[in-house]
């Protein structure tokens, strides 16, 4: 099950994110091995030409907004 409020364990700068009470007891290889990449195939960039040779513009989804 995924938390509602943190969702899954996310890599950041300052390590792996977690939920510390979904991952009571849970051992650091337990939690490394719930995490998820994101955006392991890079499509958001390849996403961004598409729509830039498109449209002619430089507009950024959502994800690229949040992200940036």
């Amino acid at each position: 099950m995924t938390c509602r409020t943190f969702g899954p364990p996310v890599r950041a700068q300052d390590g792996l994110g977690v939920c510390e009470l979904c991952f009571e007891g849970a051992s650091d290889e337990e939690i490394a091995a719930c995490e998820m990449i994101v955006d392991p195939d890079d499509l958001e960039s390849q996403l961004l030409i598409s729509m830039k040779n498109g449209r002619g513009s430089d507009e950024q989804t959502l994800v690229a907004f949040a992200l940036k």
